[in-house]
């Protein structure tokens, strides 16, 4: 019986500890969260900025500037004439006179091939042609064009007029100190220019008939020989000739 007793003594605490845990609701374990700071959401970051390339530029990309296109004269005027002045109509053709210096001027009259007329007012520069106004004497007065850079219309008037006095034509070549007469072809003129070569700058153009003396040469250059000439208005240097064609002749006495 004593053993009995003590070994109720040892479960009868336990059982009622196991009762009493029963009616609590058992040994469940209950973890309670802990409650902390919410963590702060990251930091909205900005794109990194790319940097941008600057494109290179080629040389075909490049801008250079344009160059103005200088415009090309078809008309200059023509050396030596000047207002007060002498000229003669170097057009074979003859020349048109107008009431204003353009070619839809009224036509006030025309003038004959070699007419020689004085200058009264000019240069007036339009429609690719210089315009000069002048007074034949003989109640036509207006204004002409002066040709173009191949065929001039009104060249100088140089003055002296066909070889007279009984002297002739000689056909031999050109000496220093001769009288010279122009025998260019009927309508073509012969250029004198300031020097001897064919990129001197002219200082006249003078027709068929023009008489000179020569004061110096002879020079050869450009292929032709060139002889200084001395005229009553016209002084410089022009071309004897070419292939047998004659421009300057002697006079003899």
């Amino acid at each position: 019986m004593r053993g009995g007793q003590g070994r109720w003594r040892i479960l009868l605490p336990l059982g009622m500890l196991v009762l009493a845990s029963l009616a609590c609701g058992g040994f469940q374990v209950r973890v309670t969260p802990t409650v902390g700071p919410t963590p702060a959401a990251p930091a909205a970051t900005a794109p990194p900025t790319t940097a941008a390339t600057p494109t290179p530029t080629t040389a075909a990309q490049a801008v250079a500037p344009t160059p103005t296109a200088l415009p090309t004269p078809t008309s200059i005027p023509a050396p030596g004439l000047a207002v007060g002045q002498t000229a003669r109509v170097a057009a074979s053709g003859g020349l048109n006179v107008r009431d204003q210096a353009a070619t839809t001027g009224n036509k006030v009259g025309k003038l004959n091939a070699d007419a020689v007329v004085k200058v009264i007012g000019g240069p007036v520069q339009g429609e690719n042609y210089t315009w000069w106004q002048i007074d034949d004497g003989a109640g036509v007065v207006g204004w002409v064009a002066a040709g173009t850079l191949e065929d001039k219309w009104l060249a100088p008037d140089a003055g002296a007029g066909p070889a007279t006095g009984g002297g002739e034509l000689s056909n031999r070549a050109v000496r220093l100190g001769d009288r010279v007469q122009v025998t260019t072809e009927e309508g073509k003129v012969l250029t004198v220019r300031e020097a001897a070569g064919i990129d001197a700058t002219a200082v006249a153009r003078v027709l068929p008939g023009t008489q000179f003396v020569v004061r110096g040469g002879p020079v050869r250059l450009d292929g032709f020989l060139w002889w200084q000439l001395e005229g009553e208005e016209v002084k410089g240097w022009a071309a004897e000739g070419q292939e047998g064609d004659r421009w300057l002749t002697p006079v003899e006495p």
